[in-house]
């Protein structure tokens, strides 16, 4: 689910660089690398504990990353 998660969001940044997004697909790509950080240090050692510990760091870079995708969406007139 992890690996799911980063590959749809690098998938969009890749899409809004063909639609002449590149700074908002830009900024999403540096929104994944804390998420793929803290899924490393969270989520794949021990998802059962440290879950609330996964949710709490990596939660925030996926719904900003997901309100920049709708703006940049916006702008492309998609």
């Amino acid at each position: 689910s992890a690996t799911a998660i980063d590959v749809f969001q690098i998938g969009i940044a890749v899409y809004l660089v063909t639609v002449g997004q590149q700074l908002l697909a830009s900024l999403i790509v540096l929104l994944v690398i804390p998420q793929i950080t803290f899924q490393d240090m969270y989520f794949l050692r021990d998802p059962l504990k440290n879950d609330v510990k996964y949710q709490a760091s990596a939660q925030p870079f996926l719904v900003i990353g997901m309100l920049v995708a709708g703006i940049a969406m916006g702008h492309a007139g998609i």
